[in-house]
């Protein structure tokens, strides 16, 4: 195995919360990997993914609560969270992480370099859509496919000039395809993640990325991943054929993802940005109102995460029976 090489100071810390995780649960750094991504993944999708995430947990539930591998989930994903909402540019913390501490460019999977993933962007961008023409128009309804997407960084960039555009990416790979659905769910873009061999046409699971609501038996739900089935992403045309040969009156699988469909509300992209310009409009008015808040000795350290007791509320048995109360 390689040594650790990181080319974000933000990794680091992630990387050291996974270490204890495998050692906590006695589990492989990369098997840990593996599970605490899918667990981040079914974390952002407002429980619509319930047997993905205790299929993920599973391996990291023995021992006292609070010192078992799956206490630090939350931590983990909170250190993501807060290293990608605090970065000025599109860094692919969970992607370094990935190819430095667990890939190690395993079957040559090199992740494409930010800086040249942003001229490559540029480069197939028409130049009345290049981000720093000021005042023109951004073309709606365009459709932006990455056949060998890895972690997201190529759809990323292009969304810099494309911010409205659906971004479509496809890998073999199902960590990468995880972490590049975490990727464009946390920075609030729309589209889908196909995981799946681009050249056979072979489609193991998909990926809606925007935001929705979900109403369940928890109350009221929001997420930014929900996993769909192949025969319902309009941008996999073969599928709709296979899908217009199944009744849904013989395939209860049919019948159930119709019934999930009808608690979820999506929410348009336009109305999601305006909601996230409204709320970027009232923090700077606060940070203004309350020039001390920003103030490095009253600010709460970057840090600082919630301890999974601190985040749940009430007794606490075994591991939660929900993700939503891990998370």
């Amino acid at each position: 195995m390689g040594k650790e090489q990181f080319l974000h100071a933000e990794t680091r810390p992630l990387f050291q919360t996974l270490e204890e995780i495998s050692q906590r649960s006695g589990v492989s750094r990369g098997q840990s990997f593996e599970n605490v991504i899918r667990a981040s993944v079914a974390a952002l999708a407002a429980e619509t993914m319930e047997d993905q995430y205790f299929e993920a947990i599973k391996e990291h539930t023995e021992g006292k609560q609070g010192k078992r591998g799956v206490d630090l989930f939350p931590k983990f994903l909170g250190q993501a969270v807060n290293a990608i909402s605090e970065s000025e540019t599109d860094k692919d913390i969970l992607g370094d992480l990935f190819q430095g501490s667990v890939s190690y460019g395993e079957n040559s999977l090199y992740l494409t370099p930010e800086p040249v993933a942003s001229l490559m962007s540029r480069l197939t961008s028409s130049s009345e859509n290049a981000e720093g023409d000021k005042g023109t128009k951004r073309t709606p309804g365009i459709q932006i496919s990455d056949p060998c997407c890895g972690t997201g960084i190529m759809l990323m960039e292009s969304a810099r000039n494309h911010p409205n555009a659906t971004l479509v990416g496809q890998d073999v790979d199902s960590r990468c395809c995880d972490i590049a659905s975490i990727n464009l769910g946390l920075r609030g873009l729309y589209g889908y993640i196909i995981c799946g061999n681009t050249i056979s046409r072979e489609v193991r699971h998909v990926y809606e990325i925007g935001s929705f609501f979900h109403e369940t038996e928890n109350g009221l739900r929001r997420g930014v991943i929900r996993l769909i089935e192949p025969e319902a992403c309009p941008v996999l045309p073969e599928q709709h054929d296979r899908n217009d040969e199944l009744s849904s009156d013989d395939d209860p699988k049919a019948d159930k993802a119709a019934t999930e469909q009808s608690m979820v509300i999506g929410i348009p992209q336009w109305l999601f940005r305006m909601e996230m310009q409204r709320l970027a409009d009232l923090k700077g008015k606060s940070g203004a109102a309350n020039p001390k808040s920003q103030s490095p000795d009253s600010a709460v350290p970057k840090d600082k995460t919630p301890s999974p007791q601190e985040k749940r509320s009430g007794d606490d048995d075994d591991h939660p029976t929900v993700q939503g109360e891990l998370f």
